[in-house]
């Protein structure tokens, strides 16, 4: 069970003005599924804290955050995008795209901090991530 989580939200609040601004810049909505693991990807871990934060304008906005299933999942994460036709030419291709950082805490295994992720207009990123053991048995 997770204790503590509010150690592990950084970041200023999404609802501000400045956020707003965000939102106007970046009208399309894409979504996002985190799947974590252990052992090379064979056991989902559940009650991973999952943090999506977003750096604008040099700030850092923690957007959305949950805990992971019984399969190692949190999806349908809809976040702030381009419009898929600011990126349908060579020249543009990728310059318009929005990162977000994802985060992912559990007592047993190591931090993943600020891991990028990019985020396109409807479109469902799958964001696998394997996570490594603090040590291999727990001292009693």
């Amino acid at each position: 069970m997770m204790t503590n989580i509010e150690n592990h939200i950084s970041g200023m609040s999404p609802f501000k003005p400045e956020f707003e601004q965000y939102i106007d810049r970046n009208p399309g909505r894409g979504s996002l599924k985190v799947q974590v693991s252990a052992a090379n990807q064979s056991f989902p871990v559940k009650n991973v804290f999952i943090d999506v934060a977003v750096l604008s304008d040099g700030v850092r906005y923690s957007l959305y955050h949950d805990v992971t299933d019984n399969s190692g999942i949190v999806s349908e994460i809809v976040l702030p995008s381009c419009v898929g036709s600011d990126n349908n030419s060579p020249e543009t291709a990728g310059k318009n795209d929005v990162t977000y950082l994802v985060s992912a805490y559990h007592p047993d295994f190591r931090e993943v901090v600020d891991f990028p992720v990019t985020v396109q207009d409807r479109i469902e990123t799958i964001l696998p991530i394997a996570l490594e053991p603090l040590s291999m048995g727990r001292e009693g």
